[in-house]
């Protein structure tokens, strides 16, 4: 029997990076993942929270790196790679022999046998480097409504007068507020809207390690007018479910001067969709392209039309998610589509029937 060897992001795979990719097709299979000794195995997987340079060089089987995000579409100064590459090294990620975490991640991908990415804009950037790249998105099924719960129509606010906008992320995300909160903290104050942002109470500053930032202390800082109208909820795939029933639409903000969030998949635009909500979201090129596919590029948001579109989408109170886009995930976006396609990684990275995983 293969086995297959996991560096995951969390040590309990509560990490979304582990529980909606290698582990959810893992679990779909049966397959015990070997956390404690991942070396001790027949094919390695290493998310992204793993120092690649470290468990490649010991690894004598064939190594899977499941890379999700396009740090190497960000091209960033010297400073910040460096600096980044000295959290990464004093948080256990990487090697300051590197010199930038651009050169250790270019090793990475270039050395080892399979690179996994979560959209197509990401193989682009890979390819020079390894010609063997994958596109896997996040599985969502864990925010699939069941039987027992409401449909998505009837809304539950406690104030059945107000409109609520629904929006989760990271902490470290809601940066991108920045560059359309004056819009936004306009709109909320003149049409007397609600937000729910499921997220962080708090978040660290720097590099996603250092420093703490207190999230209600940065809303009201970016929404002075409206930030009373704004609640923060604790993030939890329960809390993602109710929330988004009580919420009208959803948006997605990206700061298109962010090369690297500009580089994002679409998996959080498909969760959204998952969770039965209409979204505005920033034309990102991966939205731009799955809004075009899936016929709801009406919903592609332009840099300062913000107020506009939430304004013309709030008067016509038309809150119902598009066909068009229920259609796009059944026949795109299901776990079987994404567990055939990690079932295809794994052979090809040594297990030839998954009688031998």
């Amino acid at each position: 029997m293969k086995k297959i060897g996991y560096v995951p992001y969390s040590r309990d795979l509560s990490h979304p990076g582990d529980r909606r990719r290698v582990v959810s097709w893992s679990k779909s299979r049966d397959v015990i993942l070997e956390t404690l000794n991942p070396l001790e195995s027949d094919i390695l997987v290493l998310s992204n929270g793993a120092n690649f340079g470290k468990w490649m060089r010991g690894a004598s089987q064939p190594v899977v790196i499941d890379l999700v995000d396009a740090y190497l579409g960000e091209r960033p100064s010297l400073v910040r790679d460096i600096l980044r590459n000295l959290v990464r090294t004093i948080r256990g990620t990487s090697n300051l022999k590197w010199i930038t975490y651009t050169k250790h991640l270019e090793w990475a991908c270039a050395n080892c046998d399979t690179v996994v990415v979560a959209s197509e804009e990401q193989r682009t950037l890979i390819l020079p480097f390894n010609q063997k790249v994958k596109v896997i998105l996040d599985d969502h099924s864990e925010l699939e409504k069941t039987e027992s719960q409401v449909d998505q129509h009837e809304k539950q606010n406690a104030d059945e007068n107000k409109i609520y906008i629904f929006w989760e992320g990271f902490g470290y995300t809601l940066k991108h507020f920045k560059h359309m909160s004056i819009e936004l903290d306009s709109i909320l104050k003149e049409l007397n809207l609600g937000m729910y942002l499921l997220t962080v109470q708090s978040f660290p500053r720097w590099g996603g390690y250092i420093g703490r930032v207190n999230t209600q202390k940065l809303i009201k800082k970016m929404f002075p007018k409206s930030h009373s109208s704004i609640e923060v909820v604790p993030w939890s795939v329960s809390n993602l479910k109710t929330y988004a029933k009580r919420s009208a639409f959803g948006i997605i903000p990206i700061d298109p001067l962010d090369r690297f969030a500009m580089l994002k998949s679409e998996n959080k635009l498909l969760s959204n969709w998952v969770l039965g909500i209409r979204t505005l979201c920033s034309a990102t090129p991966s939205y731009a392209r799955v809004g075009k596919n899936a016929k709801v590029a009406e919903d592609l948001i332009l840099e300062f039309e913000w107020k506009k579109s939430i304004y013309e989408i709030v008067s016509k109170k038309d809150f119902t998610l598009q066909m068009s886009a229920v259609n796009y995930l059944q026949l795109n976006h299901n776990s079987e589509i994404l567990n055939q396609k990690w079932d295809s990684v794994i052979r090809e990275s040594g297990a030839t029937s998954f009688g031998e995983i």
